[in-house]
């Protein structure tokens, strides 16, 4: 806010403006000759609030006159102009209520832009020369004297802003040891400078018998110490002249103690804008406030993308109903605080988890509820490697138990078969069929065997390329069998990494000839590589299918599958030999389009320096 200076408050001529305003506070229409006036166009009005506009020592006026639907008497206070400067108005104050049922109110104000003091008002005059105000003006001298004085509240009368009757309340007030101390001093000597104008201004309103709003002052005692005031004031009439009756309440202390709360809002804002987690309002299903850290989770471009949206449009509709029960105890006061945890959708689309803890709030006063998100994404993909981990040591031991107790007998039950189709005994056919099955059972334990046996790696430096073009060779004719076409995408053919080149082969074949039988009817698999910095990404892409995403979330997992004969150890092995060649693997599907696997591992060069 600009540095308060006399030069920086204006005084314009008298201007009436309309405006409304929901019951939160921000504007929803302004009239069209706001600009003339305050330099904002009526659309740069809309959405703002009406407190970004006013004068920080006058916002606790207002918010109480507003927003306890306080209209008895207008209201006078500063206001921000889009030049940086402020000017001084009046407000009036009327409420809309719905009845519809709704709670939605709407708040019309009626804005009067003060005139200056130099122009004339054309409000009119007070008859003096009226025998009944004449009257009345001696029954005030002489019934009222006595009632005044012993008034508990300072006030004072005045003539042009000059003191011609004061009060012992406010003779006390301002410090002074008789009523001579402040019998005609000029009430601009005693005021603070930065409110002369308005000052001017309104004396010069109730010398034409105009009623002037409510306002808060700064006055200065005797000593020169300063005192927080309201005033309220009315044209009066004073040994028959025009007159000014001004009626003073002593707010240091309130005011006091606003600068506190005010510190204290402050030290909160800056809290929670700079807290790493996300820090939000949700009133009536909608978000109303939001910290910085919850416009950078939820990847937003800013402040107006999320205001005042329906917070289930991010939320995972998994989790619709359970949110929307938290926040229901909240309000109702069921509980004091909520914790859960849900996924959310960014405006990117990607998907974040977060933990969220709820508790009671108010939104101008209604109920609301406050919410602490806390990003676990990272936490839930570690939990996510964990288990994965136990799975794949779990997995590693019962594989080590499994294989060594079935290959024994396995190898004498067929060499004994062996014995027996020799012999000629039994029918061939059947053989067959016994020996198909025994060299599974053999395939399985191997793959079994391979997962449990900590491999023994050699690593070399190898180009990736004639590696990758190796395996496609290798697996060329079960392509061809297939109706399947093997296409190549490199743009270089010198990438090397550091690898167990017999490992990293195994990779290329299961991802490989997984693509091919993902194709029953035929089709391509696009095998392309690209080096990004110190990685390089090779990617395996069928035409296939499809992975649904509830099986796309198990692919890796021991013994998953969903081939009619896998053993689901594939996929299995092959994150983990990717894993301890420190690389890392994803996968994208769309049903109908196909799959791609996206390998990423460090370049030879990268690992050198």
């Amino acid at each position: 806010m600009k540095q308060e200076t006399e030069s920086a408050y204006q005084v314009l001529p008298q201007a009436e403006l309309f405006a409304v305003m929901n019951d939160n506070g921000r504007f929803q229409f302004m009239s069209l000759n706001c600009e003339e006036h305050l330099g904002f166009t009526s659309a740069e009005f809309i959405g703002t609030s009406l407190q970004d506009y006013v004068h920080k020592d006058d916002l606790f006026l207002v918010e109480s006159y507003f927003y306890n639907e306080h209209h008895l008497h207008p209201c006078t206070f500063r206001f921000l102009m889009k030049n940086g400067a402020f000017i001084w108005l009046e407000a009036t104050v009327d409420f809309i209520k719905s009845t519809s049922g709704k709670k939605e109110n709407q708040i019309i104000l009626k804005i009067k832009l003060l005139k200056s003091h130099e122009q004339e008002f054309s409000s009119k005059p007070v008859q003096m020369n009226n025998p009944l105000l004449i009257d009345e003006a001696k029954e005030i001298n002489i019934n009222a004297s006595e009632l005044l004085k012993r008034m508990p509240c300072p006030l004072f009368i005045s003539q042009k802003g000059q003191l011609c009757y004061v009060n012992q309340a406010l003779i006390d007030l301002l410090g002074g040891s008789s009523k001579e101390d402040l019998l005609g001093k000029d009430v601009l000597d005693i005021i603070d400078h930065d409110y002369h104008d308005i000052v001017k201004n309104r004396i010069q309103r109730m010398q034409q018998g105009s009623y002037v709003g409510q306002i808060e002052q700064t006055w200065r005692r005797l000593d020169g110490s300063p005192v927080e005031v309201e005033i309220k004031a009315a044209p009066a009439v004073f040994k028959n002249q025009p007159a000014e009756l001004v009626v003073l309440l002593d707010i240091s202390s309130r005011k006091k103690f606003q600068k506190i709360l005010q510190k204290s809002r402050e030290r909160y804002q800056l809290l929670i804008q700079n807290s790493i987690d996300t820090i939000a309002v949700i009133h009536r299903e909608k978000w109303v406030f939001i910290n910085e850290s919850g416009v950078k989770l939820f990847e937003a471009d800013d402040y107006p993308d999320m205001l005042g949206k329906n917070i289930f449009s991010s939320l995972d509709p998994e989790y619709h109903e359970q949110v929307k029960e938290k926040l229901q105890n909240i309000v109702h006061l069921r509980t004091d605080v909520e914790v859960t945890k849900q996924s959310w959708h960014t405006y990117k689309s990607s998907t974040i988890y977060t933990e969220m803890v709820c508790i009671p709030t108010t939104y101008f006063g209604e109920p609301a509820v406050q919410v602490i998100l806390r990003d676990i994404s990272d936490r839930k993909k570690a939990e996510e490697l964990m288990l994965r981990s136990e799975k794949l040591s779990v997995a590693g031991q019962l594989a080590a138990g499994i294989a060594h107790e079935i290959r024994n007998p396995l190898t004498a039950i067929k060499g004994f078969l062996q014995l027996m189709r020799s012999a000629g005994k039994g029918e061939p056919t059947y053989f067959e069929i016994v020996f198909s099955e025994l060299n599974r059972i053999e395939l399985i334990l191997s793959e079994l065997l391979m997962l449990a046996k900590p491999q023994e790696r050699v690593l070399k430096q190898t180009n990736l390329f004639t590696l990758i073009q190796d395996v496609a060779t290798l697996l060329e004719t079960q392509a061809i069998m297939n109706n399947v076409m093997i296409v190549h995408q490199h743009p270089q053919d010198q990438m090397s990494i550091n690898c167990d080149k017999n490992q990293i082969k195994q990779v290329f074949i299961n991802l490989i000839k997984n693509a091919i039988d993902s194709m029953p009817n035929g089709g391509k698999v696009t095998l392309s590589s690209t080096q990004e910095g110190d990685y390089i990404l090779v990617k395996v892409k069928d035409e296939g299918d499809g992975i649904p995403d509830e099986v796309l979330k198990k692919i890796g997992e021991p013994f998953f599958t969903t081939k009619e004969k896998g053993t689901g150890l594939g996929l299995m092995i092959t994150y983990k030999i990717i894993e301890n060649h420190k690389g890392s693997m994803s996968i994208e599907s769309e049903l109908g389009q196909g799959t791609v696997f996206t390998l990423k591992l460090p370049s030879a060069e990268a690992e050198k320096n």
